[in-house]
């Protein structure tokens, strides 16, 4: 937590810089570095939820993950046959629920990294941990098959399972929790008067729009059925 209000501070501090333009846009160019952080990060806990939901007994990760498992049951409950089983097209109905229980997720986080600036760490965690589960069941699944090669064939097919719409939600709250972070970092140092606060503002618009259009980009994709085999 102190790394990530570390982290939200620095950028707030480097708001006076005017960086080269990348892909024609200088908040991109400002943030960039920090998301690519806040990227491996997220890597990095959801590779120690995933380490320890296989390493330890089968008795202790159901207790201590019962709550994840639990969420993971929901979520196929609630799509199940939706996605799956529909055709190679856009599924309306299944973007319209995908987009507005993400857009939730990312208010959210826009609420607690308004009201303490690293405060979206705790919505990372827990999608980190949930992915974890996710990965680790697939895994356990992939290993009774082939003992040898399990564990790495396992994660490969897990890992791109949820890549292509993943990556997409991921930037949607990692921006949100930016944007959401450097605003708090401004409005606690109290530099409304400050002209830079004007960039900061702008800047933390900025990317919260994209991370609406990352939702919906991790959405449209989502929603698009698979064939039948």
């Amino acid at each position: 937590m102190p790394f990530l209000l570390k982290l939200f501070s620095f950028e707030e501090e480097d708001f006076e810089a005017k960086p080269a333009r990348v892909a024609g846009s200088r908040t991109i160019a400002r943030h960039l570095p920090t998301i690519v952080v806040l990227l491996a990060y997220f890597a990095g806990i959801t590779a120690a939820f995933t380490f320890w939901y296989l390493w330890l007994p089968a008795a202790d990760s159901g207790r201590l993950f019962a709550t994840q498992v639990t969420e993971l049951e929901s979520v196929r409950a609630n799509f199940q046959g939706m996605l799956v089983d529909a055709p190679a097209a856009f599924n309306l109905s299944a973007f319209e629920v995908l987009f507005f229980h993400n857009l939730q997720v990312l208010l959210i986080v826009v609420a607690l990294s308004l009201l303490y600036g690293a405060g979206a760490v705790f919505v990372l965690v827990w999608n980190a941990s949930v992915i974890a589960v996710f990965l680790g069941s697939i895994v356990q699944i992939a290993v009774l098959h082939d003992p040898a090669g399990g564990v790495l064939s396992g994660l490969g097919y897990g890992v791109l399972g949820i890549l292509p719409h993943g990556f997409f939600e991921l930037l949607a709250y990692l921006t949100t929790a930016l944007s959401g972070g450097i605003l708090s970092q401004a409005i606690v140092k109290r530099i409304y008067s400050k002209p830079v606060f004007t960039q900061i503002f702008y800047d933390a618009m900025k990317l919260f729009a994209w991370a609406i259009v990352f939702l919906a980009v991790g959405a449209l994709i989502e929603s698009t059925g698979i064939p039948p085999a």
